[in-house]
């Protein structure tokens, strides 16, 4: 028995009038799928579009399904379908036919064994040059899709692309129709309050506001002590690691002895060689014997203090009562150091300054003794208190922007305050309007892109 007897005018006919004269109350797209099953004598055809230009085929109808969100797994399988056809931009079969010019792929092949073992087809709806959607129908495989409803089918979309884009674009007019006017009192109010608000919203937009400078801060000790290797030599014993409280005396790092203990003990042999030659030109009554050996005297005698001063500096000691914030030398045993050479930094417990770095844009805002807060990263919840002390003139670049070193005291006690704490400080900057604050830097860049373009 043939599956279609409907000449192919009449049945596009009646397939444009099941959706165009859909009964009112139902969905266009439902009756058109079904439709094409009855007509087809398809066990099963789906409607995917795309809400919008760019997004993705939504499966919106299916003949079998009242809801098509509700089965998951098969909607699912028939957007892939749906997805594979509108990619290649023209019909897929499964099994595929030689006539066309692409084979089907695996989502047809999953698709198809959905029903045990069934026929695919996919016609691929296309407008403007662009796909907007895809049909896809099912049926035994028995009954494989036939050239002459292919062609029907292709014809069929031609037609109905366009009618389909316009019902998703009426759906849509629709919704914003149906959301709610409000009560009929507010009606004749509504130019009113459209005014009043205009002007409620210039109001604000005038409304001073305070200004401030948003800037990364750094605590660091009100004065730092570098410690510097008194002598060339070994690093032997490390006492201290940044992070550690030391008090003022205390041992930070010890340099290997052994060399000055040789030094000295050199000296000292030559010492004993030149007083005993000193004795023997005494006994000979040699006049220039006894000046040679004096002088050799003398210079034994300051390559001896030598030794025992560099022995006496092999150990590095605590300047003042603070904190080590930099020089970690723990894992630096046995490296040589050069005299000269920064070891480590200690920084007073007690008594802290601000380093802030202001953006280039932003420092001209910032005067000396502007105040602010400080909120650091590890007491968020702590909020201090800031003046500004200096701007330096120098420039500093940081990840490629240019800025300013800015710095800062604190006004009040800080307990729990540490050197090398980092967080954000917030300058008072005067005030500006609220339209100001909302644009930001927005006009400064007009003006600089403007002077750049055309001068």
């Amino acid at each position: 028995m043939p599956v279609m007897t409907i000449p192919a005018a009449g049945w596009l006919m009646e397939t444009l009038a099941a959706f165009l004269q859909a009964p009112r109350g139902t969905d266009p797209l439902r009756a058109l799928v079904l439709h094409l099953a009855t007509s087809l004598r398809c066990d099963r055809v789906a409607l995917g579009l795309r809400r919008r230009s760019r997004s993705d085929i939504e499966v919106l109808a299916v003949s079998d399904l009242v809801r098509p969100a509700d089965a998951g797994e098969l909607v699912r399988d028939l957007h892939a379908a749906m997805m594979e056809a509108a990619a290649s931009a023209c019909t897929l079969t499964h099994p595929s036919r030689r006539a066309l010019p692409l084979h089907p792929g695996l989502a047809h092949v999953q698709l198809g064994r959905v029903l045990g073992a069934c026929a695919v087809c996919s016609v691929p709806l296309a407008l403007d040059g662009r796909v907007i959607g895809a049909l896809t129908l099912q049926r035994d495989l028995g009954a494989p899709f036939r050239t002459e409803e292919i062609l029907r089918l292709e014809q069929a979309a031609q037609f109905l692309a366009p009618m389909l884009r316009l019902h998703l674009a009426g759906r849509r007019r629709l919704a914003l129709d149906a959301l709610p006017d409000g009560p009929a009192w507010l009606r004749p109010l509504r130019p009113h309050l459209a005014i009043g608000a205009l002007a409620l919203l210039s109001a604000l937009a005038l409304l001073p506001v305070e200004r401030e400078v948003v800037a990364p801060a750094q605590v660091r000790g009100l004065h730092e002590r570098q410690l510097v290797a008194p002598r060339d030599g070994f690093i032997a014993v490390v006492h201290a690691r940044p992070g550690v409280r030391v008090a003022e005396g205390q041992p930070l790092l010890d340099l290997d002895a052994e060399a000055v203990r040789q030094a000295q003990r050199a000296a000292e042999a030559s010492l004993s060689q030149a007083e005993t030659a000193v004795s023997e030109a005494l006994a000979r009554h040699d006049q220039a014997q006894l000046v040679v050996q004096m002088a050799r005297v003398d210079e034994a005698r300051a390559r001896l203090e030598q030794a025992r001063e560099d022995q006496e500096r092999s150990r590095v000691l605590a300047p003042m009562d603070g904190l080590v914030v930099d020089g970690d030398l723990s894992r630096s045993v046995g490296a040589p150091v050069r005299r000269g050479e920064v070891l480590m930094t200690v920084a007073p417990a007690e008594g802290f300054r601000l380093v802030l770095w202001v953006d280039e844009r932003d420092v001209g805002r910032v005067r000396v003794g502007s105040s602010g807060m400080l909120r650091v990263a590890a007491r968020p919840g702590q909020a201090l208190a800031l003046t500004v002390t200096r701007v330096t003139p120098v420039a500093v670049t940081r990840e490629g922007r240019n800025g300013f070193e800015v710095e800062a005291a604190l006004s009040g006690a800080a307990p729990g305050l540490r050197p090398g704490f980092e967080g954000v400080a917030r300058i008072g900057a005067g005030r500006q309007l609220l339209l100001q604050a909302l644009l930001g830097r927005l006009p400064d860049s007009l003006r600089i892109g403007w002077w750049t373009l055309l001068g």
